[in-house]
């Protein structure tokens, strides 16, 4: 390749992070190499002159973001690529001119799939999770990247290193840069990943990091024995995009939370196919569920009408016209009946297993969204699998008593920004260095470099 094609390659927009490497290399790497070579006084020395072309439009004060951000991305893109443009030159260009905002210069590199998935607009729980999470960082005042697999986070991390507060990854990634040699910090290899800069971003409540618990974050605070490190997230902003609806106004609407039909059949279905049709007699109510299902098998309760899957917005306007949220034991732990709540609407969590001999112990309750089991009505109607009067009660109950908008304060966003701050600004290093210091005294865990 030529000179002149490679410098083309470079100027690329898919390729201008490797320009930016190259970049801060040389920005970086120069003052090191002469105080290597015993130039101590640098700045002093004589550097050779090159004749710009004026068609370059290459001035000696010409700002680094000018010669790199030619043209500024579309409005309307909101690729990772295009997001990671408009950081990278709003970091370059506040430092540049001196007034850069706290936190700006603070980068956060997100590589967790579901932070991806918030920039193509998908749903589900994690995504709603990583939104929350890139909600609370802006509103902190973070700069954050994003990246696709591990090559491009060892990309970003090799540029902008001493900037890096932390690394959201997937469960996965986390385990295999841990063992890399070409990804992790170790002794050969000065320029790696920290792994005390790497935080698995994980639903569930295991501990999923080579550094154990405190370096696995989770959307919930998972009890008893929950030891990672809680995240959480907002359903604030979400909620407030869809009107309260007052309850005088919303029809003798009951919704059922699945989204597939075979969530009415199985180990996990709490009910008989008679519970709907003795509440919706009992309450007076009809049932609606949003299920993919095109054809529905003969075991789905006839006595609920599905609507089809719906699109986000579409969904939340018909659960904000309901009086109830049914939940049917799957999926587990879902966004969704905070959503409910915040929209005036209690939800019936079935609860799946229990302590037969003392059934009022909630510690030894299994049910479908176990952080919602500590409430009681109005607000949720916590219902034992097979009880077919309890789940009748509760349907009578929770439409005969409406409730107002309800947002645990874990949830609010005030909250979820306090704890992004907490864990960004903790002293991550010291932890690891505590961590790393027990292992070796016992002799258990795996090691690595600080």
């Amino acid at each position: 390749m030529t000179p002149d094609s490679w410098l083309q390659f470079l100027l690329l927009p898919r390729h201008r992070i490797l320009l930016l490497v190259l970049v801060c290399v040389l920005i970086l790497g120069f003052p090191i190499f002469l105080e290597g070579s015993g130039y101590t006084n640098w700045t002093s020395l004589r550097m050779p002159t090159t004749t710009i072309s004026q068609s370059a439009d290459l001035t000696p004060s010409s700002p680094l973001t000018d010669l790199l951000f030619t043209t500024d991305p579309a409005d309307d893109d909101h690729s990772w690529m295009a997001e990671n443009d408009r950081t990278i030159a709003s970091i370059f260009r506040c430092v540049e001119q001196g007034n850069c905002s706290q936190n700006q210069t603070k980068v956060v590199i997100l590589s967790a799939k579901p932070f991806l998935a918030v920039l193509r607009g998908d749903s589900g729980g994690e995504v709603i999770w990583a939104n929350s999470t890139v909600m609370a960082m802006r509103l902190l005042g973070y700069s954050f990247l994003y990246s696709r697999g591990r090559d491009r986070t060892s990309q970003l991390y090799y540029m902008f290193g001493p900037l890096v507060s932390a690394i959201l990854v997937d469960v996965s990634d986390a385990e295999a840069c841990f063992h890399d040699q070409d990804c992790v910090l170790m002794e050969h290899q000065p320029h790696g990943i920290p792994a005390w800069k790497m935080f698995s971003f994980h639903f569930w409540g295991s501990p999923e990091n080579p550094l154990g618990e405190k370096w696995t974050l989770s959307p919930e605070r998972y009890r008893p024995s929950g030891r990672n490190t809680y995240l959480g997230y907002s359903i604030e902003p979400q909620c407030a995009r869809q009107a309260f609806i007052p309850h005088e106004l919303r029809p003798q609407q009951a919704y059922v939370l699945a989204k597939e039909a075979k969530f009415f059949n199985g180990s996990n279905y709490p009910y008989a196919p008679d519970f709907f049709d003795a509440a919706s007699g009992e309450a007076g109510v009809h049932f609606l569920a949003g299920v993919r299902d095109r054809v529905l098998p003969d075991f789905f309760p006839s006595s609920i009408t599905n609507v089809g899957f719906m699109p986000q917005t579409e969904f939340y306007a018909k659960l904000a016209q309901s009086r109830v949220l049914v939940g049917v034991g799957n999926p587990w732990l879902s966004p969704t009946p905070y959503d409910a709540l915040c929209l005036g609407v209690p939800f019936i969590n079935p609860i799946m297993s229990w302590d037969t001999s003392n059934p009022s112990n909630r510690t030894r309750w299994n049910s479908q969204h176990n952080t919602l089991k500590e409430l009681d009505p109005p607000y949720v109607y916590n219902v034992f699998r097979n009880d077919k009067d309890g789940f009748v009660k509760a349907v009578v109950e929770a439409t005969s008593h409406p409730i107002e908008s309800y947002v645990l304060e874990d949830m609010r966003m005030s909250a979820v920004e306090e704890r992004v701050a907490a864990i960004l600004e903790t002293d991550w290093k010291a932890e690891a260095a505590k961590l790393l210091a027990e292992r070796k005294a016992s002799k258990s865990g795996e090691t690595f470099w600080l």
